[in-house]
């Protein structure tokens, strides 16, 4: 797993690529994150914000620990994909999207953005959606804020793991302009959210999506989660109240 300490390091990937990070010490770093497991460049297609569970410092609840394990069936086969981690923070968030779609590698296929905070969503008498999320120093109004950089969130599936902001993802799809989107409609579980995510991200994995042209990772996508919500996940799909559009283009 790669995790950004500075906003300032721009990471390449993908084979062949030359690997270029501001800083020495961040560059040996990130040189055996990238190298130290497998032996090869893998592909960084998931990026995962996360915010505070709880204001309690003893709070030790985290996603970090479920998708750290995933990684290692992430990078199995010849095409692994790698996860980066950053913190939900309102002036660094949009920064990182930026940078996190400008690698190589997410010039290709698929990549996969998650949101994994407290949330709320309202409607307003004219039908506007309002979705925010508990980032670590504010709220983040994110159907507003993220159209800053919807021209980079083409080939981006963004998931919402947070209560409730899962209401008509077509409309929040629509408004970033990405590939596709996720959310939940229920007041869920982190755990529960998580298994889910989990689970579609090795189903994905499986499929090949994260490798395939933009056309066919798309109906490769819509395939799988459709799989999963009629079959094994289905009772676990109607608990967290799973929303999901994508690109018809």
């Amino acid at each position: 797993m790669i995790i950004y300490n500075g906003s300032d390091g721009v990471a390449s990937c993908g084979a062949g690529d030359p690997l270029s990070l501001t800083g020495g010490r961040d560059r040996g770093l990130l040189f055996l994150a990238l190298f130290g497991t497998f032996g090869a460049m893998a592909n960084e297609k998931i990026l995962i914000f996360e915010s505070a569970w709880s204001e309690r410092i003893e709070d030790t609840h985290s996603t970090r620990e479920i998708y750290s394990s995933a990684e290692t069936l992430l990078g199995l086969g010849p095409s692994p994909v790698r996860i980066i981690q950053r913190p939900l923070v309102s002036s660094t968030y949009l920064k990182d999207i930026k940078k996190f779609t400008a690698l190589e590698c997410n010039k290709r296929g698929l990549n996969i953005i998650i949101f994994s905070a407290h949330g709320s969503h309202t409607k307003t008498k004219t039908g506007k959606h309002s979705r925010k999320l508990e980032a670590f120093d504010r709220e983040i109004e994110i159907s507003e804020e993220i159209r800053k950089v919807s021209r980079r969130l083409s080939r981006t599936i963004i998931v919402l793991d947070s209560c409730e902001v899962g209401e008509n993802m077509k409309s929040f799809r629509a408004t970033t302009k990405s590939m596709g989107a996720i959310g939940f409609t229920e007041d869920v579980g982190w755990v529960d959210s998580s298994v889910f995510i989990l689970a579609l991200l090795l189903n994905f994995q499986e499929a090949g999506v994260f490798q395939k042209p933009r056309k066919a990772s798309l109906s490769e996508a819509k395939r799988v989660i459709d799989d999963m919500l009629g079959s094994t996940y289905k009772s676990l799909g109607v608990s967290l109240g799973i929303d999901s559009s994508f690109d018809n283009s």
